[in-house]
């Protein structure tokens, strides 16, 4: 089945005349901005060509350039270092890169403006890797009204809508999908009307009260939430709408990857449903966190992250089914009344049986 790089092989040859955007294009653009772009791509409304943009960055960055360290796919880089080469998508033009890494404020936060040939802009945000204390960012969301790349996400989107006249299309993978929803959620009904759509891969959901408030309830037709049937992170809190769940080729936190993810024609390929795996996750998190007040959700987190990094493993991908398993006998080690506990004995052996079998294929 094909991936994203068969899609640029197959349809690259396509103008956006000829072939509208599509879910495929919007991931693919919102991984532009991932390598570091800083004085490459204007900060401001002036735009650069993505094909000088890629040259500048190797010119710039050299053989270094070409991995973005061990916590990111290295697919991203040669995704970005494709696609000038792909006609589709050779007129793309970039502006308003923005980054932040703020550690005493847990702030990491970072944003481009890709504009194509129909003039549409495509704002994107860009989200955590697979480092185990970016993605404590993630559960953190259940116990606080907004971080800051939240906040950071809403002034950049209307920065851009006051910059440009264009109709935009707002989207995010990972943290990068919630700050999407949430940018686009937050903004006046006149700014929302120029939204055509948002696109939210595999990022983590909202608390219960951010779901009811106007704004997100007006934004929530044009939202387009896509899950991998192996999903972790897009299964923490909700969206307000069942997700669209679609096919990936791995499993466990490598699943999280959207180069990992199924295509056919223009999109990705749909799952009935979520994995056995995921799906216990789901209903063991969701049960968890429901009995529990914010300040025991803000303990929860501290103990759980503190245990998955306990085993040495500094990222996801680095939780082999030893450090695991090693992880899971501290946990239910614990006294019997702390949740991480009770966590661990919900997610019961058929879980571990179907997440471990599966990283070992």
């Amino acid at each position: 089945m094909a991936d994203l790089f068969d899609y640029m092989d197959w349809r690259g040859d396509l103008s956006f005349r000829n072939s509208p955007a599509n879910e495929a294009d919007c991931y693919l653009i919102s991984k532009i901005g991932c390598p570091n772009l800083t004085g490459i791509v204007p900060a401001d409304e002036q735009e650069a060509p993505l094909g000088k943009v890629v040259e500048a960055y190797r010119a710039k960055n050299g053989k270094a350039g070409a991995s973005l360290g061990i916590t990111t796919s290295p697919k991203v880089v040669d995704s970005f270092y494709r696609l000038p080469s792909v006609p589709r998508f050779q007129s793309l033009m970039l502006s308003g890169y923005r980054k932040i890494d703020d550690s005493n404020n847990t702030e990491q936060f970072s944003a481009l403006t890709v504009r194509i040939p129909d003039g549409t802009r495509y704002i994107t945000f860009r989200g955590t890797d697979d480092n185990i204390f970016a993605w404590k960012e993630n559960f953190r969301m259940s116990i606080v009204d907004t971080i800051p790349a939240q906040e950071d996400a809403l002034r950049y989107l209307r920065w851009a809508m006051d910059a440009y006249d264009d109709s935009f299309i707002v989207c995010g993978h990972s943290k990068g999908g919630n700050l999407a929803v949430y940018a686009a959620s937050m903004l006046p009904q006149n700014l929302q009307d120029r939204i055509i759509s948002v696109y939210n891969f595999d990022g983590p959901g909202f608390r219960d009260d951010f779901l009811k408030q106007e704004g997100y309830l007006r934004i929530l037709p044009k939202l387009t939430s896509l899950i991998p049937q192996n999903s972790i992170v897009g299964l923490l809190l909700s969206t307000g709408k069942d997700p669209e769940i679609v096919i990936s080729d791995c499993f466990g936190a490598k699943a999280h990857d959207g180069f990992t993810w199924k295509v056919l024609g223009t999109s990705f390929v749909r799952s009935e449903a979520l994995s056995p795996s995921s799906a216990l996750f789901q209903e063991a998190m969701n049960k968890t966190l429901s009995r529990m007040n914010l300040e025991e959700r803000d303990e929860f987190i501290e103990d759980f992250f503190r245990i998955m990094t306990s085993t040495g493993a500094f990222t996801l991908t680095d939780l082999t089914e030893i450090k695991l398993r090693r992880a899971l006998e501290l946990a239910q080690s614990l006294n019997q009344d702390k949740e991480v506990h009770k966590f661990t004995l919900t997610l019961n052996s058929n879980y571990f049986a179907d997440f471990c079998s599966k990283r070992k294929r």
